[in-house]
């Protein structure tokens, strides 16, 4: 009984955890600077290529059932300077963001919200209806916002002036991150950490790589893509599912949550979470 039970814990060890890369990663993460301690649960960096800053999304106090308006988004310069705490206020849980045009669109527990990228102010909220906790964004090349329902294990898209559920399906196991590019949707699972690559006509999906749980951002990489997961690590995964571990801060409990990127300077821009710090990496 007791060989029984053994082999069965073998299998679903094999089954179901990860198999990282035991060679040297093709990149490192140097770190560059880190911000001041006055941000309040940053849960998401997005660079600004226009205004060349980088937008920060604080949930401040973690509030799902009842909003309380206490969110806000900050700026800070490209070498971590605190420029404005509260540009953008009046947010419930402001997690990830996306630039559209003249607007930053931000998920905002059940709204989409969209920003006014000169003044900060809040244009339009974009109702998610039934949803239960709005997560990541990503601007497709075509000009849609997709938005992640983690809890609700949802995926929303917004275009045309108009919000709509794209898919709804349990087993993407908590949509968390997402990453819209010109012929399929990288969407990461935090409840699992796999890596699925979704076709936008059929949205039928296919699993390419696994990460770990709390599976948060995706950035684009050259032909290859980093995965944070919230817990405190960073992945490097190329599209043959190849993964490689690049940050373990688990043990000091500095979160990874969902991060920007510059693409000119090569930084990667990670939100701490509850250290209330952003530290930006040099990527080579």
């Amino acid at each position: 009984m007791k060989t029984y039970i053994f082999i069965l814990s073998l299998l679903s060890y094999c089954l179901f955890t990860p198999a990282f890369s035991q060679d040297s990663a093709p990149v490192i993460l140097n770190q560059l600077w880190k911000s001041d301690t006055l941000l309040r649960t940053p849960e998401s960096v997005q660079y600004d290529p226009q205004g060349k800053r980088l937008f920060v999304a604080n949930m401040n106090k973690v509030n799902v059932e009842n909003p309380d308006g206490d969110g806000f988004i900050s700026v800070l310069s490209t070498d971590g300077k605190i420029k404005t705490l509260q540009w953008a206020t009046g947010l419930n849980d402001p997690k990830g963001m996306g630039i559209l045009k003249n607007s930053l669109f931000v998920a905002d527990l059940k709204d989409l919200v969209e920003i006014d990228l000169k003044t900060g102010k809040i244009l339009n909220r974009h109702a998610a209806v039934n949803s239960i906790m709005l997560n990541d964004v990503s601007v497709s090349p075509k000009g849609e916002v997709f938005v992640s329902d983690s809890r609700g294990h949802k995926l929303y898209r917004y275009a045309d002036g108009k919000m709509e559920l794209f898919l709804d399906d349990p087993n993407l196991q908590g949509p968390n991150g997402v990453f819209a590019e010109k012929d399929q949707l990288i969407v990461a699972s935090a409840g699992s950490g796999n890596l699925w690559k979704m076709d936008y006509a059929s949205k039928k999906y296919t699993s390419w790589a696994m990460t770990n749980k709390t599976a948060d951002g995706i950035l684009r990489y050259g032909d290859d893509y980093l995965i944070s997961c919230w817990h405190g690590e960073v992945y490097y995964v190329k599209p043959d599912g190849k993964v490689w571990k690049l940050i373990d801060s688990k043990n000091p409990q500095v979160n990874t949550a969902d991060f920007g990127y510059i693409p000119q300077t090569k930084t990667v821009l990670i939100p701490n979470f509850y250290k209330n710090t952003v530290t930006a990496y040099t990527i080579k």
